[in-house]
């Protein structure tokens, strides 16, 4: 299978936007994802970047975790209980304003930025999230960006099929799905979902699993685990054609490396899922 390669920040999360960029090139990546904390502590100008970016053959493609912007976010003395992922400060998520997400994708060549409803209340109305994703929406295609929703079990985009139909309400042409495949298999999903909502997802977040361990907080490096990855990446290819295909492995095994080894881990876990997949 022929597909572009994307590193996702938090595979490596010790590495600064620079190193990110760096290191991605070095394993073979195309694309690296970033978010409005690593843009604004990188330590460059916008054409810095920009040149970084160029010379090492890489692009940015999502800028990730942009979680203000939807009802039923915790706020205030509610965060803290969710401020802490994998033992880095996540506050961003639920506190930086919607204009920086905008700014750094601006600023960094992005197309898309990751809308979550990380530790949302699952009881906020769906109309809710619906009005607020149109307006975010709205607001991103006038910076010529997408927005893609990632659904999280135990919030109020909890699986494939929510996520699905919170696109089809919204109706915004530059709106799809964010895929990741352990939200699948923690949501209860499986291929026959990927096959049926396909063609609504716009990005990937790969990792792998064990079921007999499916709450295991460390994420496994696809082809380490027992997700059917081929198949769900062989939908995703007949739709369409060269998808770019992120990796995004949150574990201590990995956190453990050097953020060089651990991006070169990733991709090779990646080519070995998808030397498999015809095409």
């Amino acid at each position: 299978m022929d597909a572009e390669l994307e590193l996702c920040c938090g595979t490596v999360g010790r590495a600064s936007l620079p190193d990110l960029i760096e290191i991605g090139a070095a394993a073979g990546f195309g694309a690296v994802t970033a978010n409005p904390t690593l843009y604004a502590q990188a330590g460059l100008s916008d054409g810095a970047l920009q040149a970084r970016l160029s010379d090492a053959g890489v692009r940015v493609s999502n800028i990730d975790g942009f979680g203000s912007g939807l009802p039923g976010i915790p706020t205030g003395e509610a965060i803290a209980p969710y401020q802490f992922f994998h033992e880095r400060d996540v506050r961003r998520t639920f506190l930086t304003p919607e204009d920086d997400f905008y700014r750094a994708a601006e600023a960094l060549g992005a197309q898309s930025v990751n809308l979550v409803h990380f530790a949302g209340d699952p009881a906020t109305p769906f109309d809710a999230i619906v009005e607020a994703a149109s307006g975010i929406c709205e607001r991103a295609a006038r910076r010529g960006l997408r927005i893609v929703i990632e659904f999280l079990p135990g919030t109020a985009v909890p699986d494939i099929g929510a996520a699905a139909a919170l696109v089809e309400a919204v109706g915004a042409p530059n709106f799809a799905i964010m895929f990741d495949t352990r939200h699948l298999a923690r949501s209860g999903g499986g291929t026959q979902d990927v096959a049926r909502h396909a063609a609504r997802i716009g990005a990937v977040q790969l990792s792998d699993l064990r079921l007999a361990a499916i709450d295991d907080p460390n994420r496994l490096l696809p082809g380490e685990g027992d997700l059917p990855l081929t198949e769900i990446l062989a939908h995703l290819a007949r739709i369409r054609p060269r998808p770019p295909i992120g990796i995004e492995v949150f574990s201590s095994a990995l956190d453990a490396m050097t953020p060089r080894d651990a991006a070169q881990a990733a991709a090779d876990s990646l080519r070995r899922v998808l030397r498999d997949i015809p095409g």
